[in-house]
């Protein structure tokens, strides 16, 4: 009789924790990741003003990927080339513009990309020389 109870606890107990791995509706999910192809290599990030420490660069620099941003709110994206030469560029990125992606056959995950061309400053003029 005690070795059925303890089956039973046993079989109550690993029921419990693969409940718990359940994965949440896409619904339920309110962060996602923002892809963003770059012209420029290593461009400097700030996500609503603030320097956002969850991303990654790859393909040498030329993707970017923002983690953890929350989806259900709009954001401001401002992309910073390291060459001097090239202006600044902002996106908003707002809650409609997300997508849900598969990854692989189970999973799927929400996502925005966006495809980033820096433009060249404008060439600024000579200033004046003084008159004597």
């Amino acid at each position: 009789m005690r070795r059925v109870v303890w089956l039973f606890g046993l079989l109550v107990l690993g029921s419990a924790a693969l409940a718990q791995d359940k994965p949440a509706a896409p619904e339920e999910v309110l962060t996602g990741e923002v892809r963003i192809s770059l012209s420029s290599d290593y461009a400097k990030l700030r996500v609503d003003g603030e320097e956002w420490e969850e991303h990654a660069f790859t393909d040498n620099g030329r993707t970017l990927t923002i983690h953890s941003l929350r989806r259900t709110e709009e954001h401001k994206v401002t992309l910073t080339p390291l060459s001097s030469d090239l202006e600044a560029v902002e996106l908003t990125i707002k809650p409609e513009d997300w997508k849900l992606v598969p990854i692989n056959k189970t999973e799927k995950v929400w996502r925005v990309e966006r495809k980033v061309v820096f433009q060249k400053k404008a060439a600024q003029p000579a200033a004046a020389k003084p008159t004597k």
